[in-house]
């Protein structure tokens, strides 16, 4: 595992290397370009739209995997390191952060949006993995609604066996004024997002104060409803980040579309007047 890392690792440096020099040298070229009367704003123009290109075929990469070009781990990492590159190209080709021309602005609005959401991801997809693995159970997205569902049916019957068990219906109270809030839905979405574990610590705190007013009987009822209740605040942490996870691309994917579409007109605009 240490050495797939480490490979990752040169592998990312390579990619920045190389990307670093590529933008020193368009960027000597428009240098050049400029004390020899050529079009900077063309040339900084032209690599841009080789790169989100470039970007745009990480889409395809993943429908062609029977073709010997590079595993999707080098592709994510070549992905990155160009959307990096292309925020200084981006600059240096407009010259502002924010244009005057109303079409120009669509084009950064669409920009920004897929370098924001770009960046977004990558931190996602750092952090969520790693804690979705540490949360043990490993849950299928669409499956999630419907484990919620029975772990809800499975606490109702618990909290009506312990009132005809016991004769007693201070947790049936309970529930219906606290804990029913709790299954009937995902809760504490930001925190799971956050990592904050205060789903968990919300349970065990008022669960704990409840105990105090049950007999030994009822308490055995009780722990098992929090082992249901923590099984579902785990169920949510599935939700709120597989959600995240998910929820990043249809901001990404459909921004980079629109990206390409208006700088593919651009594109053509500008050779129209140029000619």
């Amino acid at each position: 595992m240490k050495s797939l890392h480490a490979t990752q690792q040169s592998k990312f440096i390579k990619f920045a290397l190389i990307a670093f020099v590529g933008w020193l040298l368009i960027t000597l070229l428009a240098r050049v370009g400029e004390r020899n009367l050529w079009s900077v704003a063309h040339i900084t123009g032209y690599t841009l739209f080789v790169i989100v290109l470039t970007l745009v075929f990480f889409k395809a990469r993943k429908r062609l995997l029977v073709l010997p070009l590079g595993t999707i781990r080098d592709w994510k990492l070549l992905h990155f390191v160009l959307g990096a590159v292309s925020l200084p190209l981006y600059f240096q080709h407009t010259g502002t952060l924010w244009p005057e021309g109303r079409y120009e602005q669509y084009i950064a609005l669409f920009f920004y949006a897929v370098s924001l959401s770009g960046l977004f991801g990558v931190i996602l997809q750092r952090l969520y993995p790693r804690r979705l693995t540490d949360l043990g159970d490993q849950v299928i997205f669409e499956r999630i609604p419907t484990e919620l569902a029975l772990l809800r049916e499975e606490a109702e019957a618990l909290v009506l066996e312990a009132a005809r068990e016991t004769s007693s219906h201070t947790l049936t109270r309970y529930y219906s004024e606290s804990l029913h809030w709790f299954f009937q839905r995902p809760r504490f979405t930001l925190s799971h997002l956050l990592g904050t574990g205060r789903s968990d610590g919300w349970i065990q705190t008022h669960l704990f104060l409840l105990e105090k007013f049950m007999s030994p009987s009822e308490a055995v009822y009780l722990k098992r409803l929090e082992v249901i209740a923590l099984r579902k605040s785990g169920l949510d942490a599935h939700y709120a980040m597989q959600g995240a996870l998910k929820l990043w691309l249809f901001v990404h994917v459909p921004a980079a579309v629109l990206l390409v579409l208006l700088a593919c007109w651009h594109l053509i605009v500008v050779n129209i007047y140029a000619s």
